[in-house]
């Protein structure tokens, strides 16, 4: 498991407390347009937090240049 900074675990708890709300207003019997943007919501705020950031852009299409003797 990767080490998250702190605007990620402030995402990832935000994410986590939207999907909680979620599930608890589907299990309680809120309607579908009620429950399912909180759901939604928070199961895309957990995902964005595994995406690779920017600094981490391994440069795969650059060309790599020949080396000078």
């Amino acid at each position: 498991m990767r080490k998250f900074n702190t605007s990620q675990k402030v995402v990832m708890a935000m994410g986590i407390l939207g999907g909680i709300i979620g599930m608890y207003g589907k299990f309680n019997g809120w309607e579908y347009s009620d429950y399912f943007p909180f759901f939604y919501t928070g199961m895309t705020m957990v995902w964005i937090v595994f995406l690779p950031s920017s600094k981490s852009c391994c440069g795969l299409f650059r060309r790599n240049r020949a080396q000078e003797s």
